[in-house]
């Protein structure tokens, strides 16, 4: 075969391998990859036992804020990053009484192997972040790609490129015939080898290359007027008041853990959300403070280490109007509307144990508080508690659900043994993160994670203007987030 017939077969070559979308770089084989190899394992073989249904033992594998405190004996999961952790002990030991899995036998020593690996890397157990634009683009070009060649009509160009590369190929080995072949001297033969044009391999490259360009820019096309569709009814359906922002819908959403929230519960400062030289402090000052307390029965707030005296536990929160923040947008009203609750609104069977509560005014304007109740545990030394309190807004309540916007969520990760708050429990308050609110920070703005901070924002020290406030009242959008 000719140099020349060799270059096509590689450009044919390189044309499939692209339309395959081979981009991605393999990873790493010291690398542990949680989502692929590790967390598998956690659901074929643990979450019977200690997934979301049910926490035996106060240990729950299915989410990273629970999981990593273990369970009633106090011990954390995956320390020290040996195999002396609990996880490795567990996973390992020859003692049917504290070797786990209790049922569906052992693991392998493939999973073992994958879960020491994770130990000794110290767990990296990262968010499960949404692929980059490239690899989703090439991912949803290749998925729309190979719906269309199945439907034989829908694509004419593609099939004309491949009857085309067919002919090229069959035309150059043609050509590579000795031009006195007595076969292809004369007749049919002969008139047939005579039609062959003479192809490059660039010239063919060209023509391929072009098909794929015009292809993958009729689809960007394509995917743009989507989105502009997609984009265009949901600002439709939020003027017209069918969905906002945080919108209880779908899975319940997942609060962002704010630096420094550790122990149980804290005071937590609530961040304006524009940034503008006209404001105090360039528009960072605060706007609440927020408290967040474990209490018992009798209204005492509780310590790692303590014994619990009662039989039943609360979360106190308690928001503060910071001072000179708009009194709009902190009326009794608008409090009257806020719930604290464990259920969403995709939720047909409410939670025996919730009883969604309202804020009670401690101070007309200026401070409110709710107590909900977590548990009660009569008869009970032992007991973990893993769950999320949200924290509703604009909120109304069904017999099966509450239907509201969802500001923030209140993580608890209780561990009692013996009426002993373990030193492994946490209770923390963070902004929930949903796809209305999630964006890239830009000028004018402040990240998720400087709304609610647990360091201290500056309080207003004078009367400034605060930018438009009366624009939004005009329009009657209620300022729920401050």
């Amino acid at each position: 075969m000719s140099n020349a017939a060799t270059n096509i077969g590689i450009w044919q070559t390189g044309v499939l391998l692209l339309l395959a979308g081979c981009a991605n770089e393999p990873p790493t084989s010291s690398a542990i990859d949680f989502h692929k190899e590790v967390a598998p394992i956690f659901k074929a073989r643990c979450w019977r036992c200690h997934g979301p249904q049910q926490q035996q033992g106060g240990l729950r594998l299915d989410e990273k804020t629970f999981a990593l405190q273990g369970g009633l004996s106090g011990k954390k999961l995956v320390e020290p990053p040996t195999d002396e952790s609990e996880l490795l002990r567990r996973a390992t030991s020859d003692d049917p009484t504290i070797a786990m899995p209790k049922e569906s036998g052992r693991l392998t020593e493939q999973e073992v192997d994958v879960l020491r690996r994770w130990v000794v890397a110290k767990a990296p157990w990262p968010e499960k972040l949404p692929p980059s634009g490239r690899d989703e683009f090439l991912t949803r070009y290749g998925h729309d790609l190979w719906k269309r060649l199945g439907d034989f009509g829908s694509e004419p160009k593609i099939w004309v490129l491949l009857v085309f590369a067919i002919f090229v190929g069959m035309a150059e080995r043609i050509r590579q015939v000795p031009a006195d072949s007595p076969r292809w001297s004369s007749g049919v033969l002969q008139r047939v080898r005579s039609c062959c044009p003479r192809v490059s391999a660039a010239g063919f490259a060209v023509v391929v290359l072009g098909t794929i360009l015009w292809d993958v820019v009729g689809f960007s096309m394509r995917l743009s007027a989507e989105f502009a569709s997609v984009n265009q009814k949901l600002v439709d359906a939020e003027s017209a008041g069918a969905m906002r922002p945080g919108a209880m819908n779908g899975a319940p959403p997942r609060p962002l853990r704010p630096r420094g929230a550790t122990g149980l519960g804290g005071t937590y400062y609530r961040g304006n959300d524009e940034r503008s030289e006209k404001l105090f402090n360039g528009g960072y000052y605060r706007t609440a403070t927020m408290r967040l307390t474990l209490i018992d029965e009798t209204d005492q707030p509780l310590a790692l280490g303590q014994k619990i005296t009662g039989s039943q536990l609360f979360v106190r929160l308690e928001i503060e109007r910071a001072l000179q923040a708009t009194p709009s947008l902190f009326t009794d009203q608008m409090m009257n509307d806020v719930l604290l609750t464990r259920r969403t609104n995709d939720r047909k069977t409410p939670f025996p144990n919730d009883e969604p509560v309202k804020l009670d005014v401690l101070q007309s304007g200026d401070r409110w508080s709710a107590k909900y109740r977590l548990v009660d545990f009569t008869g009970q030394s032992d007991i973990a508690l893993n769950d999320i309190v949200y924290v509703v807004t604009s909120a109304t309540r069904s017999a099966e659900a509450v239907q509201g916007l969802v500001q923030y969520g209140i993580v608890f990760a209780l561990r009692i043994r013996e009426r002993t708050l373990q030193e492994n429990s946490e209770l923390w308050l963070g902004p929930i993160l949903v796809p209305g609110n999630f964006q890239y920070p830009s000028d004018g703005k402040i990240t998720l994670a400087e709304w609610l901070n647990t360091n201290p924002i500056p309080e207003i020290t004078s009367d400034p203007k605060l930018l438009g406030i009366p624009e939004h009242l005009e329009k009657g959008t209620r300022p729920a987030k401050e």
